[in-house]
């Protein structure tokens, strides 16, 4: 038998527990979880941000960046990089946004943690020892031991004398193991308090916008900054910030449309996705011809040089990102590209490229004999980008896709400990609370709703109703050693405690205030220590007699006012007109 139960509102249950959360309307439906969102084009993004690294690497040792009319367009391949961090704004702040909107938890923190871990380490580390090892010490090196600490753990761009060591190109994965790990505790901040979907896409857009003025004036700030302790500011986060933001930016709107199951009216535009590149290759001719930046990959850029390339780059990336974020992906030229099998498989393994180009570049100079700044760029380019890409797939297929397999049984494994760590912490929290009183032991579930999350000790979200309390042993003023009560006791006190608050005081049913009281009522209710709470599905009324008492009459019982009860203890025959509130019979 189910015992007592919280309604909707905790204030409605006598002498309840003064931190008790309220429970959503089981007459209202709960709120779902946001579908997985699927974008075809980002692999197509991806492949063309890792080709312009290898463009912007490839061109200035063969000395076409400094010798031809095409090198300030080659030497401007650097903006791949930004492309890099608006994806990442995107791609992994969208699932906490859209979460946040539906109104239910968002992925667990320890989980995405070690998914991320487990997505760029184990290849990186590989990358490096490999690079270290095949790769001379006057080209390629660390400064010891405490260098090889430095590129393993992403430290060698917070000052100046660790950067040039290991993958050089690596600086860039200082900055996003940095914003790894600052995503879920800015989704956290933002989170906090409950808002409609609405409010909160303007809070999450004004905050952006806050955040976005707050790291160009970091930015602005730091750029002639001589101090030791700041010389590594360009893998500061916060000066990277912006990029990010306008990624983080799309996947706002980008969820938002989603819910209302919608899209931009001007992503339905024919040409939509061509005009969105004409403006990111305006931007980009911008940046080659007017911006006045150096055309070597590595220099001392002052402010103004500084603040238009981030500028730039970011606004190159957000028209990049456009139409592969809104749209039909099957209609017009741009999206059918991105979502291609060539730029889909390049895309797949782009990690793998960005990583092992710069080797590749290395050893193809070290054993080929060409002259520095005397190559001719297009056979090279076409050397490194097949044998990159050769290398790049079998690492794919060896350590990255297996990394990502047992990724997602690991996150798994690391989300149920947290679950059961919070449950514990929970429960001893409740403890000292009532006195001394244990409460139920058992996972804290989150119930997803409509109104605020609330907090179910052992039930599933879905279930309309939570049930605290089974067996008599565990009510104050029940028979001592859980001795079983008689059945017409039995039958009356289950369909007490059966009846939901949303079908009380309908028709043919007696309100809570009109039912006789029973000993205890007035107290929150517990589960036995020897019996764990279960889920309200599992303790619906027998339809069979339990084994150690008799099987309680299913005729309709009527209390001392006449009222008649339907419940288990009593329902209408078969064929009758009389239903309950929700039409069932």
């Amino acid at each position: 038998m189910t015992g007592p139960v919280y309604p909707r509102s905790a204030a409605a249950v006598p002498d309840a527990p003064a931190d008790a959360a309220p429970i959503p309307d089981p007459r209202r439906p709960p709120a779902t979880r946001p579908p997985k969102m699927v974008f075809p084009g980002f692999d197509g993004l991806r492949a063309i941000a890792a080709l312009l690294v290898v463009v912007v690497h490839t061109s200035f040792p063969a000395g076409f960046t400094t010798s031809s009319r095409l090198g300030p367009y080659t030497a401007r391949g650097e903006a791949g990089v930004a492309v890099f961090f608006l994806i990442s704004g995107f791609l992994l702040y969208r699932p906490f946004v859209a979460a946040r909107l539906a109104g239910v938890p968002a992925a667990a923190t320890p989980g995405y943690l070690v998914r991320r871990f487990m997505r760029i380490v184990p290849l990186y580390w590989v990358a490096l020892a490999v690079t270290l090892n095949v790769v001379s010490d006057d080209r390629v090196g660390v400064h010891g031991l405490a260098g090889v600490v430095q590129t393993a753990f992403f430290l060698q761009g917070y000052q100046d004398h660790w950067a040039i060591q290991g993958l050089t190109q690596a600086w860039t994965l200082d900055i996003e193991v940095a914003f790894y790990l600052a995503v879920p505790c800015y989704a956290w901040l933002l989170g906090r308090r409950r808002r409609g979907a609405q409010a909160q896409v303007r809070v999450e857009l004004a905050a952006l916008a806050v955040t976005f003025l707050a790291a160009k004036v970091v930015h602005f700030l730091v750029i002639p900054s001589k101090q030791s302790w700041m010389s590594g500011w360009n893998v500061w986060l916060p000066v990277w910030w912006d990029l990010f933001a306008m990624g983080m930016a799309l996947a706002v709107v980008s969820a938002r449309y989603a819910q209302l199951g919608r899209q931009p009216r001007w992503a339905g535009l024919p040409g939509s996705g061509t005009a969105c590149w004409a403006v990111a290759a305006l931007f980009y001719w911008v940046a080659s011809r007017h911006a006045d930046l150096p055309l070597v990959p590595i220099f001392d850029p002052d402010r103004v040089q500084d603040m238009n390339r981030h500028l730039l780059y970011g606004l190159i990336g957000f028209f990049l990102l456009l139409p592969a974020v809104f749209g039909r992906q099957d209609r017009g030229v741009v999206r059918p590209l991105l979502a291609s099998r060539p730029l889909a498989f390049l895309g797949s393994i782009s990690y793998g490229i960005y990583l092992w180009h710069s080797t590749v570049i290395e050893l193809v100079m070290e054993h080929s004999g060409w002259q520095l700044w005397k190559i001719p760029y297009l056979p090279f380019l076409l050397v490194v980008v097949v044998l990159t890409v050769a290398v790049a797939t079998a690492t794919n297929h060896l350590i990255e896709r297996p990394c990502i397999r047992l990724s997602h049984g690991w996150a798994r494994r690391v989300d149920a400990w947290a679950v059961r760590r919070r449950g514990r912490a929970a429960a001893s929290a409740g403890t000292a609370s009532a006195g001394g009183v244990p409460r139920p032991h058992g996972p804290t579930v989150p119930f997803p709703g409509p109104g605020p999350a609330v907090a179910v000790v052992g039930v599933p979200g879905d279930s309309p109703t939570v049930p605290l309390l089974t067996g008599s042993a565990a009510r104050p003023g029940g028979p001592p050693g859980g001795r079983q009560r008689p059945a017409e006791a039995d039958a009356r006190q289950a369909a007490d405690d059966w009846v939901p608050r949303a079908w009380r005081g309908q028709p043919g049913m007696a309100s809570g205030a009109e039912r006789p009281a029973r000993p205890g009522a007035d107290l929150p209710s517990r589960p036995s220590p020897d019996r764990p709470a279960r889920s309200t599905l599992d303790r619906q009324p027998p339809d069979w007699p339990l084994p150690d008492r008799p099987a309680p009459d299913r005729s309709a019982r009527t209390s001392s006012d006449g009222r008649e009860w339907i419940g288990p203890g009593g329902r209408p025959e078969p064929g009758s007109d009389e239903r309950g509130p929700a039409g069932r019979p």
